[in-house]
């Protein structure tokens, strides 16, 4: 069946503007729109999880970021004009709003069913990064310490000139 759009969000990221759809299937489309021409182009499609999910925006260290609220909570944000992808440490998100007091400068307040969370987006960290292009995208890490082996689960999509539609696929990658 179709799945249809669950949540519509206009964001600029680096001088770049978006439209972002997410679906009831977990999958988010993202296309470039050009505000002069009322054009959309440039249309990506990710799996962010398995559930539908509600997009917010909020800021961050002088920066818009968007909260994806689902079964597997995401940040999107832009680094060198690229959209980026970055996995939050809760299970389930139901709704995020930016919360700025004293006690909790530059946070965001998170509900699941059953809770309020109260956090921070940290800084990702420069040191000691190497580099492995895939061409996927990741969604998990595992790390072997005795065979100095990771394991990356991937996922890629791949169109299909036929149908016109993406293809999803999944890969297990030993690094």
């Amino acid at each position: 069946g179709e799945i249809i759009p669950r949540s519509v969000l206009f964001a600029s990221f680096e001088g770049v503007h978006y439209l972002l759809c997410a679906l009831g299937d977990g999958h988010l489309f993202n296309f470039v729109f050009d505000p002069t021409t009322g054009t959309l182009h440039d249309r990506k499609k990710i799996s962010l999880g398995t559930q539908p999910m509600l997009l917010s925006t909020f800021r961050s260290k002088n920066a818009t970021h968007v909260f994806a609220a689902s079964d597997r909570p995401t940040v999107i944000y832009s680094s060198n004009k690229k959209l980026l992808y970055s996995n939050v440490n809760l299970k389930e998100v139901n709704h995020m709003c930016a919360f700025n007091s004293e006690g909790f400068p530059d946070s965001l307040a998170m509900a699941t069913e059953s809770a309020l969370t109260l956090g921070t987006i940290d800084d990702i960290q420069k040191l000691h990064i190497r580099s492995v292009y895939l061409h996927e995208q990741p969604r998990r890490i595992a790390h072997h310490e005795a065979s100095r082996t990771f394991g990356v689960c991937t996922v890629k999509a791949i169109h299909d000139p036929l149908s016109a539609d993406d293809i999803e696929q999944s890969f297990l990658r030993l690094i």
